[in-house]
């Protein structure tokens, strides 16, 4: 089914929606009232990736200061895991693409600008469908606004990627590595941490190496809602700082 999960600062999960059932707010479209964001949201969600009537998505909303301008903005999270399957099963090619968790572009976000309410085409973040984006918020590059953090899953390893927002769009910053090989013994996990800027007014992101603990799987697609431990070895494996100029993270060879 499609589910609605809206998050706002200090709340978790607000609202939970089964969209063929829809509330009084959705189905009243046809009045005369300024569509509300939910609205919004969904006819870009499903224009934007051309989503049939027919197909099952989820999608999550999440709401933060990410620009300056002292309006809520908004995240919004996409996952088309059914697609995945049904294209898998279309090509006929459904053993090779599970053994390979399904990777491709299956997994979005949307930034909407709470002032103007305008979305932004969607971006794709390439990984495993089975695995729903992570969205958290931290305030790095500026102490007046938060800069997104997302995470996913490629099959049993899980990455994070970093965006701020620059004229009302979410650029990417950096991507590290958070753990790799869950579920084997030969696996590599890494603790983030962030400090005072060396170059610049924006926090460096230190990367300390870690320990991952070990955890065995019922069933395969367990790994892609598993949340392991992760204990820092307190060892620097290395320290990555800001260049305004490009608008990324570098780090020193």
């Amino acid at each position: 089914m499609k589910y609605l999960y809206l998050s706002f600062i200090f709340t978790t999960l607000l609202a939970c929606t089964d969209r063929k059932n829809k509330t009084p707010e959705l189905s009243s479209v046809k009045e005369k009232k300024a569509p509300t964001v939910e609205v919004l949201i969904v006819r870009q969600i499903e224009g934007n990736l051309s989503i049939p009537a027919t197909e099952d998505y989820s999608y999550t909303i999440y709401s933060e200061e990410l620009n300056g301008d002292d309006s809520l903005d908004y995240i919004v999270t996409v996952n088309r895991l059914d697609f995945a399957l049904n294209k898998a099963i279309e090509k006929g090619n459904t053993a090779q693409r599970a053994e390979m968790g399904y990777i491709g572009k299956y997994n979005f976000i949307f930034y909407m600008d709470g002032a103007s309410k305008k979305i932004t085409q969607a971006i794709p973040v390439p990984s495993s469908p089975h695995g729903i984006l992570e969205v958290s918020f931290e305030n790095i590059k500026t102490e007046a606004y938060k800069d997104i953090l997302v995470d996913f899953k490629i099959r049993n390893s899980k990455f994070r990627r970093y965006f701020s927002v620059t004229n009302k769009i979410p650029l990417q910053t950096f991507e590290t590595l958070i753990f790799d090989g869950l579920g084997t013994d030969n696996n590599t996990a890494y603790h983030i941490e962030y400090g005072s800027g060396s170059y610049s007014l924006s926090k460096d992101i230190l990367v300390y190496k870690a320990d991952l603990e070990d955890i065995e799987f019922k069933h395969p697609n367990d790994i892609y809602s598993a949340n392991p431990k992760i204990s820092s070895t307190g060892e620097l494996e290395r320290l990555w700082f800001f260049n305004d100029y490009q608008n990324k993270y570098f780090t020193q060879k």
